[in-house]
């Protein structure tokens, strides 16, 4: 405005030129009330400089550019789980992304419980016209108060015991992509796994893995077809997965076993994505050595945020497990996400004794609050036969 009332000033400045050789007189004084005029409105204008955004627009601009939001680079606010069953978990993470999709990726937390970890990540640049990818990973975690009810879907949830979990993990992966959508991947870790009871009842010596410091070489192959937009939040397509898993504890003690898992998401999008229909499968199956057991800690199990929600975290645990789920979703807006769902679960300790009866099941409703291709926040209520229960996630369910 002050630079448009000097423009104008300085516009008139040959008319009234003109007028003064014409009327001298009369054009004297108004020639001086311009001069003043102009004068006061160029000293506004340098005072005012250059218009910048307000506190609050800076605000929303470092908001817009985390990593969480943009994809950006930088430190980040975390939030989500240490493990299951610790209860909710804050933190921050820095992500640095780097040529040719190569990234690094540190965060930690602390959960409501005092669990903690600490977890970092390196994708090294795409190889082979972006067909070969490798990466590595290592984490170390403490987890407090983990619950173990005992084997099997009868387990009595008054026989619950907590121990804590305290595992370091070494991972490196190489991923080959042949075509689009489809990658196989190989996979090395070597894992510390360490576990801890303050008290032990005569009737809890059976728990196989408890008190005990375990290693293990873990080797996986993994056939994957993921033709869904992005991995965080995504309205259609669907995944399929396949894994094969030789766990070896490395001191010869007997707990080495093999492990199968698959699993399958499809989305099926109504009216321009704004609902969708979800479905998941899920079956982990695990075979032991002669006369060796699965430990405790790493064996399948049913109850958490997205595995038999309505369930205690960690509720059933066995051998072998089933799970399947059923989402109506739609979204009443841009950034969230409403959800009714059923789940249904089976533990076993032997996979012909899977029973169509035997399954458990929950329902509910839930809210995701997500980006376009990430979820930030998911609230639930779910309701099992054993009661309701409410879980805080950062991540979609499948």
């Amino acid at each position: 405005m002050a630079a448009r009332r000097v423009r104008r000033a300085a516009v008139a400045w040959p008319v009234i030129a003109a007028l003064a050789i014409t009327f001298p007189g009369a054009i004297a004084a108004q020639s001086t009330r311009v001069e003043a005029i102009a004068e006061e409105q160029a000293g506004k204008a340098r005072k005012l400089g250059t218009e910048g955004p307000s506190q609050a627009e800076q605000v929303i601009r470092r908001v817009l550019r985390s990593p969480l939001l943009s994809g950006g680079d930088g430190f980040y606010p975390w939030f989500g789980s240490v493990y299951n069953g610790t209860g909710m978990a804050i933190g921050a993470g820095f992500l640095k992304r780097l040529e040719n999709a190569a990234s690094f990726n540190l965060q930690t937390g602390i959960s409501l419980n005092s669990s903690m970890v600490i977890r970092g990540s390196f994708v090294a640049p795409e190889l082979w016209r972006g067909m070969l990818q490798l990466d590595a990973n290592a984490q170390w975690l403490d987890a407090r108060g983990v619950s173990f009810y005992g084997f099997g879907q009868d387990s009595d949830r008054l026989n619950r015991q907590r121990f804590d979990f305290g595992p370091t993990e070494i991972t490196g992966n190489v991923t080959i992509k042949p075509v689009k959508f489809v990658a196989v991947t190989g996979t090395y870790s070597f894992l510390d796994v360490d576990t801890h009871r303050d008290r032990l009842r005569p009737s809890e010596r059976g728990a196989p893995g408890l008190d005990a410091e375990l290693n293990y070489h873990v080797t996986r192959a993994t056939a994957m077809f993921d033709w869904r937009p992005a991995t965080g939040y995504s309205t259609r397509g669907g995944f399929y997965r396949a894994s094969f898993e030789r766990n070896r504890e490395a001191r010869d003690r007997p707990y080495s076993f093999n492990l199968q898992e698959y699993e399958a998401v499809q989305q099926l999008p109504l009216v321009r994505e704004q609902f969708v229909l979800a479905a998941r499968g899920l079956m982990t199956l695990t075979t032991t050595d002669r006369g060796d057991a699965v430990p405790i800690v790493l064996s399948p199990y049913l109850g958490s945020g997205s595995a038999l929600r309505g369930y205690a975290n960690r509720r059933f645990t066995d051998r072998n497990r089933v799970l399947l789920t059923g989402e109506y979703r739609w979204r009443p807006s841009r950034y969230l996400d409403m959800a009714l769902f059923i789940d249904a679960g089976q533990v076993a300790a032997h996979r012909r004794d899977f029973d169509f009866d035997g399954f458990d099941t929950a329902w509910g409703i839930g809210a995701r609050f997500h980006g376009p291709s990430f979820t930030a926040l998911r609230v639930e209520l779910a309701r099992g036969r054993e009661g309701i229960r409410l879980v805080f996630a950062g991540s979609q369910p499948f």
